[in-house]
């Protein structure tokens, strides 16, 4: 981005001698629509950094549960209690 604003400048410097002239005006208004598509471009960037870490965050907590519950499914199953051998009495 720095480098594309750099070429816009490098556009514009040149003009500047010429005076007020139509090469002027069209190299700033292309320059302030350069820095407005910038301005926008970063407020999208900021906008999906902040999505991308809580979609990162559901994806830590899921895969701790994956895994505790992969754990718990790997622990051997308690053995069955046998019933008492006491049989009532008719």
């Amino acid at each position: 981005m720095k480098a594309w604003i750099a070429v816009v400048a490098l556009a514009v410097v040149p003009l500047v001698g010429c005076g007020s002239s139509r090469e002027l005006n069209k190299a700033r208004i292309a320059a302030n629509t350069a820095k407005k598509d910038a301005d926008t471009l970063r407020a999208e960037n900021n906008a999906l950094k902040a999505k991308v870490a809580e979609l990162e965050g559901e994806v830590a907590t899921l895969t701790k549960e994956r895994d505790e519950l992969k754990a718990a499914a790997e622990q051997p199953a308690p053995a069955a209690v046998p019933a008492s051998g006491k049989k009532k009495k008719r």
